[in-house]
C-alpha cells in the first residue's frame, strides 16, 4: 500500500462531509425562501383575457409542452450527449442530474430578486412565479451544462456545486442587463450559448494540468458513443422548441420553429461533408463531429430565430456554422490544449461559443437590415421584435460584448476559487475522467486502477494506521515457514 493512501483516503472524506453539509444546506435555505416568499401565479396579476378565460391556464397552455421538450433537453440530451468517455459514464450523467436539479430551484429565486429590482427598484413582499419562471431555470441550467462540458472528468462534486450555486446569479445578471438594454435573445444564444461557453473555458483554464492533458482515460468507447448519439438526437429534435419556448406568438413562433429546424438540417449536412474532408484519416466520418457539430445549426439560430431571414439564409447559417464547428474539432481544440492549456473535454467553444457568437452577429446585422427595410414587419409586430427602436442592432452588439465579458472575468473568478476548492478530496492521476473516485462503480468496471476506494480499508488498532483489507488479511495467514516449523 502506497504510504499516502491513507492522507488520499482521508482528504475523499473531508470532500464528502463538505459536501454533503453544504447541499443539504442548501436545500434547507431553498424550503426555507419558497416558503416565506415564493407564490404561485395567479390570475389577477394579469390582464383579462377578451374570451374570458383564465390567463394561468392561457399561460400553461401556451408554454407546457416547450417546458416539457426543454426539460428532456437538459436532464436527457445533456446528460446523455457527456457519457462519451470510457470510465465517466455515472459522473456524466449523475451530476448532470443533480446540478440541473438545483439550478433549477437556485434560479427561481435568483431572477425574483433581479425582476422585483427590474420591474419596482426594490424587492417585493412575494414573488409569484409562473410557467416562464421555471423555463428559466431550465435554460440557466443548460448554461450550467454547458460549462460543464469543457471540465467533463475534471472536477470534484464540491468543485460542482460550487459553480451551481455561482454560475446562476452571474447567467441572471446577463439576463437583467438584456431586459435594461432592450436587447433581443429569443433562444439564449447570447446568455445560454455564449456566456456558458466562456464561463466554462474561463474555469477550465484553471483545472486544466498535465495530470488532466496526459490521462489515457480521456478517451470514448463504442457503446459510450451510441449512447452520446442519443442525447445529439434528443437534443437536435428538441432544440426547435428551446428557440421558440418564450417567442412572441404568431408568426415569430413559427418562424423561431421553422428557421432552427432548417439550420440544423444545414448543419448536419455540412457535418458529414467537412467531417470525411479534413478529419485526421482524410476519408473517414468522426463520431465527435456527427454528435456535436450537428447541434451547430440550432446554437446559431440562438439570438434571431425568430426574424424574417428567409428560409434560404437560415439554412445558409446551419450549412456555414455545421462547417466551422468541425474544423474547429478538428484544428483548434488542440490548439488551445497546447498553447493556452485549455482542455475543452466536450469542445463547448466549437458547438457553443463559435456558433453564439456568430449568431449574435448575424443578429445584429438583421436588425440594421430590419431597420433599413420596414416593410419586413408590421408596425405592431416591429414594435415587439424591436424593443428599443432603431437603436436595436447598437444594443445588441452591446449586449454580446456584455455576455462576453461577464463570462470571461466570472469565469476567471470562478476557476480561481474552484482551483483551491479542488485541493479538498485532489484528484489523483488515475481519478481524472474516470468515475470510481467518487462513485461505487459496477462489478465489469477495469480492476486495474489504483485508486482509492474506502471499502478497501480498515483500521489497525495496533499501528494507528489504515491498512488494505487484503494486506490485513495476509499478515494474520500462516507464512511457508511457518508451516514448516
Amino acid at each position: 500500500m502506497s504510504s499516502d493512501t491513507p492522507k488520499k483516503l482521508s482528504s475523499k472524506k473531508v470532500e464528502n462531509i463538505i459536501f454533503c453539509v453544504c447541499l443539504f444546506l442548501f436545500q434547507v435555505v431553498m424550503i426555507i425562501l419558497y416558503s416565506v416568499w415564493v407564490r404561485y401565479d395567479k390570475d389577477s396579476n394579469h390582464d383579462p383575457l377578451p374570451n374570458g378565460e383564465s390567463p394561468v391556464q392561457e399561460e400553461v397552455d401556451n408554454l407546457y409542452g416547450y417546458f416539457r421538450d426543454v426539460n428532456i433537453m437538459i436532464f436527457f440530451g445533456f446528460g446523455f450527449l457527456m457519457v462519451f468517455l470510457r470510465r465517466y459514464g455515472y459522473s456524466s450523467l449523475g451530476y448532470t442530474f443533480l446540478i440541473s436539479a438545483m439550478v433549477a430551484q437556485w434560479s427561481v429565486l435568483v431572477w425574483g430578486f433581479y425582476d422585483s429590482m427590474l420591474e419596482h427598484k426594490e424587492l417585493r413582499e412575494y414573488y409569484y412565479f409562473t410557467m416562464e419562471s421555471l423555463l428559466n431555470g431550465l435554460f440557466c441550467a443548460g448554461s450550467v451544462m454547458i460549462s460543464y462540458g469543457a471540465l467533463l472528468g475534471k472536477v470534484t462534486p464540491l468543485q460542482m456545486l460550487f459553480m451551481g450555486i455561482v454560475e446562476p446569479v452571474l447567467f441572471f445578471l446577463n439576463m437583467y442587463i438584456m431586459e435594461r438594454l432592450h436587447a433581443f435573445d429569443v433562444g439564449g444564444g447570447m446568455t445560454i450559448h455564449l456566456f456558458g461557453a466562456y464561463y466554462g473555458l474561463s474555469v477550465c483554464w484553471f483545472l486544466t494540468n498535465s495530470k488532466a492533458k496526459h490521462s489515457k482515460e480521456n478517451a470514448a468507447s463504442y457503446s459510450g458513443d451510441l449512447f452520446a448519439m442519443a442525447g445529439t438526437l434528443f437534443l437536435w429534435m428538441m432544440w426547435p422548441s428551446f428557440n421558440a419556448a418564450i417567442a412572441p406568438r404568431g408568426h415569430p413562433q413559427m418562424r423561431a420553429l421553422a428557421n432552427t429546424f432548417l439550420s440544423l438540417t444545414g448543419s448536419t449536412i455540412a457535418t458529414f461533408i467537412v467531417s470525411r474532408l479534413f478529419s485526421h484519416y482524410g476519408y473517414k466520418l468522426d463520431m465527435v463531429h456527427v454528435q456535436n457539430s450537428t447541434l451547430a445549426g440550432g446554437v446559431v439560430q440562438g439570438v434571431m430565430a425568430h426574424l424574417n431571414v428567409n428560409p434560404g439564409p437560415a439554412i445558409s447559417m446551419g450549412f456555414i456554422i455545421g462547417s466551422v464547428s468541425v474544423l474547429g474539432y478538428i484544428f483548434l481544440t488542440p490548439f488551445l490544449a497546447r498553447r493556452f492549456n485549455i482542455q475543452d473535454t466536450c469542445g463547448i467553444h466549437n458547438l457553443h461559443g463559435m456558433p453564439g457568437l456568430v449568431g449574435s452577429i448575424a443578429a445584429v446585422i438583421a436588425a440594421a437590415h430590419a431597420i433599413n427595410n420596414p416593410d419586413l414587419y408590421s408596425a405592431a409586430e416591429f414594435k415587439v421584435l424591436f424593443p428599443a427602436g432603431d437603436d436595436q442592432a447598437k444594443r445588441n452588439a452591446a449586449m454580446t460584448f456584455i455576455a462576453l465579458a461577464v463570462g470571461i472575468i466570472g469565469g476567471i473568478i470562478s476557476g480561481f476559487c474552484m482551483k483551491q476548492i479542488g485541493k479538498i478530496g485532489k484528484l489523483t492521476k488515475e481519478e481524472y475522467f474516470s468515475d470510481h473516485a467518487f462513485w461505487v462503480v459496477a462489478s465489469d468496471y477495469p480492476k486495474e486502477f489504483e485508486g482509492v476506494d474506502p471499502h478497501q480499508y480498515i483500521h489497525d488498532e495496533e499501528n494507528g494506521v489504515e491498512m488494505d483489507q487484503a494486506e490485513k488479511r495476509d499478515e494474520s495467514m500462516p507464512t511457508t515457514s511457518d508451516h514448516q516449523q
